[in-house]
């Protein structure tokens, strides 16, 4: 059993852990330093465990693995000269760690990922200096890099680069490099867009009014009809990828790098067959429209449509699409696949409530409709069937003049929207009911 020893006199003096060494019988000393009486307690308990674990040739428990990897290198160098922990390899730089990382994730990253992990590398090297050792950053080290970060982008910007770091650090980890990711409780999920931008059918006609050539419309309409991305997917596609016969595509998705089939709805098929037949002979790619400055020349498009230009240009043509297809009571399962990513993902980050179905639902727009009909009759000479029920009753209701400037109001049942409510205080269930009072 090992034992603490006092090496000097006072309320703090130097302590020692003293214990016999299994393998010799012999007695061996591990100087602690000016530690308290408790801090001493522990290292003895830890030290032995480490000698038990020698005994019996086993492995030290977690608990006593990372109490080892906290130490300072001093401590753990005299206990690992006594043999009851291996030596500790030198902790390699930032510099260092960055360099090997970034060469070994290149076979298995794709271009794009890794071209944005080397992002974070080189704002990680402008924040800590490149031969800082990397068990030298601390939690409150990775605070200070966030909030960095936050100062000069946005907050979803900072969360990517804060996922990267998690990874670069993890990767550490994995390699017993480290025993803690020190970014672990930095927040770094993606926060959705803000989707509150719908481009309406209405709109999209408009918009391709405005193109100035067909590939240009058959580029919006692959956006905003078939939710394809841009350009990754757009661009991607080949004539020899439409099924005429059955009206489907295709679609090779470079982000998932797997291939999903879209329908040709009715508004996208015109558009392609318009394509097709102004298309040159040997063309193979649907879309021949640059993949550069397309951000601007949409612009342009939506200017001369009279459309304010909304942020996220063509990501929220994708949501747009979606979302009409979600209205159109179509499975979300099939409008997810067809989109290309889970239902998870569309509810989090994709489906918008278009103002459209608050009209289908409520009957708004039916309503204005029957309106507007009655108000072009009236201007005719024609009374309504409505208000010649009223005309020929004997006494006017209450509100009889709102009533006639409102025919699709009038629609309403005498007793209101709602049956009446016992109890209630309110005398009437609709502003505009003639009913009975309650």
């Amino acid at each position: 059993m090992a034992c603490v020893t006092r090496l000097g006199k006072g309320k703090q003096p130097p302590r020692a852990i003293d214990f016999v060494d299994p393998t010799d019988g012999k007695r061996r000393r591990i100087r602690l330093g000016v530690v308290t009486h408790a801090e001493a307690v522990e290292a003895k308990l830890r030290i032995e465990k480490l000698v038990n674990a020698k005994t019996l040739n086993q492995s030290p428990d977690s608990e006593t693995t990372c109490w080892l990897a906290g130490l300072p290198d001093v401590i753990f160098d005299r206990i690992a000269r006594c043999a009851l922990c291996h030596p500790r390899e030198s902790t390699p730089t930032l510099a260092e760690h960055f360099g090997e990382l970034l060469t070994r994730r290149k076979r298995d990253l794709k271009p794009t990922s890794h071209e944005r992990l080397n992002d974070t590398v080189k704002k990680l090297l402008q924040h800590f200096s490149g031969d800082v050792r990397l068990d030298t950053i601390s939690r409150k080290d990775a605070s200070h890099f966030r909030t960095a970060l936050s100062v000069a982008m946005s907050e979803a910007t900072v969360r990517v680069h804060i996922r990267n770091a998690k990874t670069i650090f993890g990767d550490a980890v994995a390699s017993g490099i480290l025993q803690k990711n020190p970014f672990s409780q930095q927040k770094s999920s993606s926060i959705p867009a803000r989707r509150d931008r719908y481009v309406t059918p209405s709109e999209t006609e408009h918009i391709l009014e405005a193109c100035p050539s067909a590939q240009w419309r058959l580029l919006v309409g692959l956006m905003r009809f078939a939710g394809l991305r841009c350009p990754s997917e757009t661009h991607g596609l080949c004539w020899g990828n439409v099924d005429w016969l059955h009206r489907r595509l295709t679609v090779f998705a470079a982000k998932t790098d797997s291939e999903r089939l879209v329908p040709i709805f009715p508004g996208l098929y015109q558009l392609l067959r318009d394509a097709y037949e102004l298309a040159p002979e040997g063309t193979t790619h649907v879309v021949t429209v640059s993949k550069y400055n397309r951000h601007r020349r949409f612009r342009q498009i939506l200017r001369r449509a009279g459309i304010p230009v909304w942020p996220d240009l063509f990501q929220t043509l994708r949501w747009s699409a979606e979302s009409h297809m979600a209205s159109m009571g179509l499975p979300q399962h099939a409008v997810s696949v067809w989109i290309g990513h889970s239902m998870a993902v569309s509810e989090k980050y994709y489906l918008q409530v278009p103002a459209e179905l608050f009209e289908r639902v409520t009957g708004a727009a039916e309503s204005a409709a029957v309106s507007r009909r009655t108000d072009s009759q009236s201007i005719a000479g024609v009374e309504t069937e409505g208000f010649h029920d009223l005309a020929e009753s004997n006494s006017k209701p209450p509100h009889y003049n709102a009533l006639r400037n409102n025919a699709g109001v009038y629609q309403a049942r005498p007793t209101g929207l709602e049956p009446a409510t016992t109890g209630s205080t309110v005398r009437y269930s609709n502003q505009l009911s003639y009913g009975p009072k309650l």
